[in-house]
């Protein structure tokens, strides 16, 4: 696909997305670095929010969305309601077996 500067980018969802891997990223480091290479650590932590955010926004212009994400967004519709309305079928009429026909006797 072929950049389009009119395409949206889900800011909010990128800015969540990376709040969670921060989140989770800082409790591993705390855990597995030591102490004196901590900085270093967060500073490659918080320098790679705007390059995550550059990145995914260069994405969403080009049109990449993920998969699950094209499933939760619903396309819009060429055709109208009135004429889905027609393309449903008419309820059959009641049969002896759907319990419309004459009532059985004990």
């Amino acid at each position: 696909m072929a950049w389009d500067s009119n395409r949206p980018v889900p800011w909010q969802r990128l800015i969540r997305e990376w709040l969670i891997y921060v989140a989770i990223m800082v409790v591993i480091v705390f855990v597995v670095v030591q102490p004196s290479s901590r900085v270093g650590a967060f500073a490659g932590l918080f320098i790679s929010g705007p390059a995550y955010l550059a990145f995914g926004g260069v994405l969403a212009k080009f049109g990449y969305s993920r998969e699950r994400l094209r499933r939760a967004i619903p396309k819009p519709s060429t055709r109208s309601a009135e004429s889905h309305e027609r393309s449903v079928r008419p309820r059959p009429a009641p049969t002896k077996r759907t319990g419309g026909g004459t009532p059985r006797k004990l």
